[in-house]
């Protein structure tokens, strides 16, 4: 399927605003990007970042593929975070996946950005995220926005906006395409919380999984469920 850009989002390469469009039309516009590229996947079994699971994700990365999607995306997003009043100078994404909104985002907004990166635990879960490459000394007492493409249960937001008030800076609020529904500005401790378009999937503790307890295969091709098989096999080992 070829998935041509729609007229009301023209491309804009020098921060210019793409045509006004409300609320209500970005997440329609955001909605059908997603279901012409094949990016909402429902009933399965999916691993998210938090070690909860679910049954369904949001394919990003089927976004990633296509720049020009993307860069829809980031327009629109940079579009509503004008419209709710905020101005950031700054923006900052999650690796990996964040990194490449936030770069779009930061482009219609004609921001600097930088990216925190994931730093694992010894069991091989994220335990924290950083930021490196002399980026802090950027983000210090500055005030940053934090840019994802998909915000499941907010941990990958809560960490990096903990990493940028390690390193100095004030986050101002957390952004994304999409909203998996689980949370809400207070639930990630910020002001501003904002997004394009919400998909409500179910999410459970992994302990609480129904699917797991009926015995549905954990997909790896998606989310996080490679590693979370790997962890399994290896208890199962020892």
């Amino acid at each position: 399927m070829v998935v041509r850009p729609c007229g009301l989002c023209q491309p804009v390469g020098s921060g210019q605003s793409i045509v006004a469009m409300s609320t209500k039309q970005r997440q329609e516009m955001t909605r059908k990007i997603l279901e012409s590229s094949g990016t909402l996947i429902e009933n399965d079994h999916f691993v998210y970042a938090s070690g909860d699971h679910g049954s369904g994700w949001v394919a990003k990365d089927l976004i990633n593929l296509r720049p020009e999607l993307a860069h829809q995306l980031g327009q629109l997003l940079g579009e509503e975070i004008q419209e709710q009043g905020l101005r950031p100078g700054l923006i900052c994404g999650p690796a990996i996946g964040g990194v490449i909104c936030a770069q779009y985002v930061a482009l219609s907004l004609q921001a600097r950005c930088v990216f925190a990166e994931r730093l694992l635990g010894k069991a091989g879960k994220t335990e924290r995220f950083e930021i490196k490459r002399g980026y802090d000394e950027i983000i210090r007492g500055q005030s940053v926005l934090i840019v994802d493409d998909v915000v499941n249960t907010g941990f990958s937001v809560r960490l990096t906006c903990e990493a940028v008030v390690q390193s100095g800076g004030h986050p101002m609020g957390i952004a994304a395409y999409v909203n998996r529904g689980n949370v809400g500005a207070a639930d990630l401790g910020v002001e501003n919380f904002i997004f394009l378009d919400e998909v409500l999937l179910p999410s459970w503790p992994a302990d609480e999984c129904p699917l797991c307890q009926a015995g549905v295969p954990v997909n790896v091709r998606y989310a996080h469920g490679s590693e979370f098989v790997v962890c399994e096999q290896a208890h199962a080992i020892s």
